[in-house]
């Protein structure tokens, strides 16, 4: 099976315009990977997102880290989470959404590893 390029998206210090842009421009479904699709910041809570994005937008917290708190990265149910993302890149590109700014230091590195490794699909971070 054929499957879509893969992008990361921290969104620390940009505006949700410019994610909105990013998905008409790509033609991209928008995973939003946090535990929780809530934000200090309110426009980057899930609700404003969904209102935003429409049907671009979807929330997989199989993916979500369950130490966002702090602590050792841990995925929450990572096997189920990945699958819904091969579904996804099985018909249009998707962007990997979490607040982090540097993906050294974020999880959607270890879940972009991990869907890029299962599905040969290329990785470009945001």
């Amino acid at each position: 099976m054929t499957h879509h390029p893969l992008y990361t998206f921290g969104y620390s210090g940009r505006q949700p315009e410019e994610l909105l842009a990013l998905a008409e421009k790509l033609d991209a479904i928008i995973a939003d990977i946090r535990f929780s699709p809530t934000s200090h910041v309110p426009q980057w809570s899930g609700g404003r997102l969904v209102r935003l994005l429409g049907d671009r937008y979807r929330h997989l917290p199989a993916l979500g880290n369950r130490n966002y708190k702090g602590g050792p990265m841990a995925l929450v149910d990572p096997e189920p989470g990945i699958a819904q993302v091969a579904d996804l890149l099985a018909h249009q590109p998707v962007v990997l959404l979490c607040v982090c700014a540097d993906i050294l230091h974020c999880h959607r590195r270890l879940v972009a590893k991990a869907v890029a490794a299962r599905y040969g699909v290329s990785v470009t971070h945001l």
